[in-house]
C-alpha cells in the first residue's frame, strides 16, 4: 500500500478537470496536491507514534497563503508552479530530517526539491500542448495551506488517512 505526505491544493475548475484527464491517479482519487514525502511509511505501519511525528512537524509550521502562480514543465509533465516555494520547502525539509528512511520520490542523493502541483504527466505526456489549454488562463490564484494529509492508495484508490493542521499562529 503506496502512502504519502502531502498539502492538498485547490484548482481552479478547469485546471482540475485538465489534472483528472490526464493524471491516471487523479482518476484513482489522488487529490490535487504538493507532495512532501513519498512514498511514505506503509499504511499498514501507520501507528500513533508516527501520527505524533507528523504533528510535531505540523505544530512547528503556521498555516500560510500561497500563489498558484503559472504553468511550467518538466520531460513528460506538466505542472503548476507555485509562490512562495520557501514555506514548503521548509517543511519538506523538516519531515525529511524526522523520517530520513523516507527519501522524497525514494531519492537516496540529494534531491532538488521543486514545490509543484501536477496536472499532467506519463509517457506521451504532450506538456507543450496541455499548457496551451485555455485552463491555465485562471492563474494566478491564491489558496492556504492548513494542514498536512496523509493518504494512502489501499488498491482500490487514495483516501485520507490523517489530517494534521499546520500551527494557525507562527511558532
Amino acid at each position: 500500500m503506496e502512502t504519502a505526505v502531502v498539502i492538498r491544493a485547490r484548482l481552479p475548475a478547469g485546471l482540475e478537470r485538465l489534472r483528472r484527464r490526464s493524471v491516471a491517479e487523479a482518476r484513482r482519487g489522488l487529490p490535487a496536491h504538493l507532495t512532501l514525502l513519498y512514498p511514505f511509511v506503509e499504511a499498514g505501519q501507520l501507528d500513533p507514534a508516527g501520527r505524533q511525528a507528523v504533528a510535531v512537524v505540523a505544530a512547528r509550521h503556521a498555516t500560510f497563503d500561497y500563489r498558484l502562480v503559472s504553468g511550467a514543465r518538466w520531460p513528460g509533465v506538466a505542472y503548476v508552479a507555485v509562490d512562495p516555494v520557501e514555506p514548503f520547502v521548509a517543511l519538506q525539509a523538516d519531515l525529511a530530517r524526522v523520517f530520513p528512511d523516507y527519501p522524497i520520490y525514494g531519492e537516496p542523493r540529494a534531491f532538488a526539491f521543486v514545490p509543484h502541483v501536477t496536472v499532467a504527466e506519463g509517457a506521451g505526456t504532450d506538456e507543450a500542448a496541455v499548457l496551451r489549454e485555455s485552463a491555465w488562463m485562471s492563474l494566478p490564484r491564491t489558496t492556504r495551506a492548513s494542514a498536512l494529509d496523509v493518504i494512502a492508495d489501499d488498491g482500490g484508490g487514495w483516501r485520507l488517512v490523517w489530517r494534521v493542521r499546520l500551527a494557525r499562529m507562527p511558532p
